[in-house]
């Protein structure tokens, strides 16, 4: 069975114009790649006889290619070996990266196309609610009643629920606000759609009055945004070049405010979505940036995930001096400074891994020509303090994601999916347990919640599996505890003496004990 383009809606036909269009623009390029590298493989080979005429014609380098390789134009643009191997796996990596948006976008018109009936579903189900259903068997959302002066009309509105948050606006370096009250547009992900944001504040207004806050919604997302994370104890996140529709300028936007409890699906639905499309649009146009490029080393994709706020700071600075032995360089005129954290994506399933990558990138920007200097004393104590405590935010982040996961050079010797911890000072009613080990034997202990947003890490003891019929086990030692709340805001503590009791589940803490109990025995056995 055949389907006519022409008879599918105007959205349908443009993406099954623009999926081949865009793989067979990769395809191109891969094959302009591959076509050079063909003519300098028929350039520089040579051919020589096998004394047997029955087997075939021997080739091999020739001499003057093995001498002067290095001098070989490799590329189109004249590059040489290394940025050659680059363009391969940009190519290699595109096309698994486009192909995964492809099939994501596909299952997103699947849900689209599902959304009408949901909608449907909502609505029985909000009637039936209001006018069926048992108040006493399970309360319903309270309606907001306003009454506005001047007006005698009552509004009544069922509050729904989407991730709330707030949006502002940089302008010159500082954020000002747009709207309290805000969530993303249901249909965001549009290729036609031009609105990112709704104002929610109108569901305390009567629904004739116009929306509250305009300003937010007409914050579109352009080709070059780009999202990430703004590095601190409150979750916020930098929307880098979206577009303001009211005057056509590339704008940062900054989004604070979101719950606790709905931080990582605004992750995972929006952020990391976004990322990741956008790495396929940048990547398959050959660009290779501080937002996102290509990892020769790990051979996966980079994408920032954090970013530690230094923008101005390089006005304080007069100069940066190397040193190497008796050796001294002074650099003037220090454009910028950027402390960067990436998130890496694996160009196989098009996925992101467990783990970020495990330290940061502090990085400085010189001017080309050399500005005069002045003797700021004071101003360069003051940049010391500023610098300080940005490098500390971003230690902070890389000490959470170092406590939340098992490490690269750790061994997962128990996992349990579901479990119930209690302390103290905290109870994790639907935690996630690992316990790992080290090269050096030591053992450590991390439950987190499904919704990441409390983490306790704990190095055990030298002696927690040593057998003591007549003690319990001792969680006394040093411990991290991470908890975010409110409104995304974290706390992070260290607990020196650790917990007075840690309790597991009836049936996890069996398993728990029954490690413990096979661990000290092999330890009884090595001793003996």
């Amino acid at each position: 069975m055949t389907i006519d383009p022409a008879s599918l809606p105007s959205r349908f036909q443009s993406q099954m114009q623009n999926e081949p269009t865009t793989i067979s623009k990769i395809l191109e390029n891969c094959f302009q790649t591959l076509k050079h590298l063909e003519e300098i493989v028929d350039k520089y080979e040579s051919v020589d006889e096998q004394p047997d005429p029955s087997k075939p014609r021997l080739k091999r380098w020739s001499t003057g290619f093995i001498k002067n390789y290095k001098k070989i134009a490799w590329t189109t643009e004249a590059g040489d070996l290394g940025t050659l191997r680059s363009q391969l796996m940009i190519h290699t990596n595109s096309l698994h990266l486009v192909l995964g948006v492809i099939v994501s976008s596909r299952t997103s018109r699947i849900e689209d196309s599902l959304k009408g009936h949901s909608d449907m579903l909502r609505e029985i189900h909000s009637w039936w609610a209001q006018n069926l259903k048992d108040v006493a068997a399970a309360p319903r959302s309270k309606p907001i009643e306003t009454n506005q002066p001047g007006n005698s009309e009552m509004s009544t509105v069922l509050e729904p629920n989407p991730i709330v948050f707030a949006v502002y606006m940089l302008i010159d370096g500082v954020g000002q606000l747009l709207c309290d009250r805000a969530c993303l547009h249901e249909a965001w992900k549009a290729t036609e759609s031009t609105q990112l944001f709704l104002c929610r504040c109108r569901e305390v207004e009567t629904l004739r009055r116009a929306p509250e806050h305009p300003k937010v919604e007409s914050i579109a997302l352009s080709p070059l945004c780009f999202p990430f994370r703004q590095a601190g104890d409150e979750m916020s996140w930098i929307l880098f070049k979206a577009m303001d529709r009211s005057s056509n300028r590339l704008v940062s936007v900054i989004i604070k405010g979101v719950a606790a409890d709905a931080v990582l699906e605004f992750q995972n639905s929006f952020v990391w979505t976004l990322a990741k499309a956008r790495a396929a649009a940048m990547l398959q146009g050959g660009m290779s940036n501080m937002l996102t490029h290509l990892s020769l080393i790990s051979q996966s994709i980079r994408l920032l995930s954090l970013q530690s706020d230094l923008k101005n700071l390089n006005r304080l600075i007069d100069q940066v001096t190397f040193r190497v032995g008796h050796r001294a360089l002074s650099k003037n005129s220090v454009e910028g400074l950027s402390l960067l954290n990436y998130r890496e994506l694996s160009h196989y399933n098009n996925c992101y891994l467990e783990s970020s990558v495990d330290h940061a990138e502090f990085s400085i920007h010189y001017n080309q020509a050399t500005g005069q200097t002045t003797d700021l004393t004071k101003t360069v104590i003051l940049t010391a303090k500023k610098l300080y405590q940005r490098l500390e935010d971003m230690r902070k982040e890389l000490l959470v994601l170092g406590l939340q996961s098992p490490r690269a050079n750790e061994t997962i010797v128990l996992h349990l999916q579901s479990t119930e911890v209690q302390s103290e000072v905290v109870v994790i009613p639907d935690a996630e347990l690992w316990i790992t080990r080290n090269p050096q034997d030591q053992h450590r202990l991390i439950a987190v919640s499904r919704n990441r947003c409390t983490v306790l890490a704990q190095n055990l003891a030298p002696g927690f599996f040593i057998p003591d019929e007549a003690r319990t086990p001792d969680f006394a030692s040093p411990a991290w505890l991470v908890q975010v709340e409110g409104k995304g805001h974290r706390r992070v503590t260290y607990r020196p003496k650790g917990f007075k009791f840690l309790n597991f589940g009836d049936k996890d803490g069996e398993v728990l004990s029954s490690y413990m109990r096979a661990r000290a025995s092999i330890d009884v056995e090595m001793v003996e």
